[in-house]
């Protein structure tokens, strides 16, 4: 029992240890976890049983009238032997249960930086999440791409543009690795060419800088 909750609590260490990243979904230490308590709780169940079938037991003996002193004694230490196990059991469970909540609810965090800071979930995050963490993060893009869209429900604003307001409209900026060419608002069609230099809207620029596409020149933005 103390064996699985020091691995389930690795669960929790993984995530602070990768300061913020999405570190792989440890699916057997979960499956482990949650095999587990549903074990506990099957335990539990049937001591309870137990435990109430022995006191129906111990009330039969006494309306016949055969029941022993002896025998209501040791039912009663049985029970309070019973008793201090769901204890145990249930406070496992609650542990565990907290331990699992709080790594779902760390990654999901982790991804919804990701689709505010990069807009996509990109190849090498993504082979660290789940199934059911690759459908939350589809789920929440369709959702913010709606409240921010222009649709009856939609706010007609882009708000993963600022996330910090910028000192001014420009940026330069030097291209980190050859990104292909893009067409911006101010020009045609630029080259991404490794090691140029370019002057962008602060709104255009954030975007490819949180890729690592972009190294901003000046604190503008």
């Amino acid at each position: 029992m103390a064996e699985l909750t020091r691995r389930a609590t690795t669960l929790i260490k993984e995530m602070i240890a990768a300061d913020g990243k999405l570190p792989p979904y440890n699916e057997e230490v979960v499956r482990q976890a949650l095999q587990q308590t549903q074990s506990y709780a099957q335990i539990i169940q049937d001591l309870i049983q137990a435990a109430q079938a022995e006191q129906e037991k111990r009330q039969r003996q006494q309306q016949q009238g055969d029941g022993s002193t002896d025998e209501a004694d040791a039912g009663n230490a049985t029970t309070a032997e019973d008793a201090g196990a769901i204890i145990v059991y249930h406070e496992t469970i609650l542990k565990l249960k907290r331990i699992l909540l709080n790594y779902m609810r760390m990654r999901a965090d982790c991804l919804i930086r990701v689709r505010w800071q990069q807009r996509m979930l990109r190849a090498e995050v993504a082979e660290n999440t789940s199934p059911a963490e690759s459908e939350f993060f589809k789920e929440y893009d369709k959702a913010l791409n709606e409240y921010m869209g222009t649709g009856e429900n939609g706010i007609g604003m882009d708000l993963t543009l600022d996330l910090t307001p910028p000192k001014d409209a420009n940026v330069r900026v030097m291209v980190l690795r050859d990104h292909g060419s893009i067409t911006f608002s101010h020009s045609a069609s630029v080259p991404l060419v490794k090691g140029s230099v370019h002057n962008l809207k602060c709104s255009e620029a954030e975007h490819l800088v949180r890729l690592g596409v972009l190294q901003v020149l000046d604190p503008n933005c």
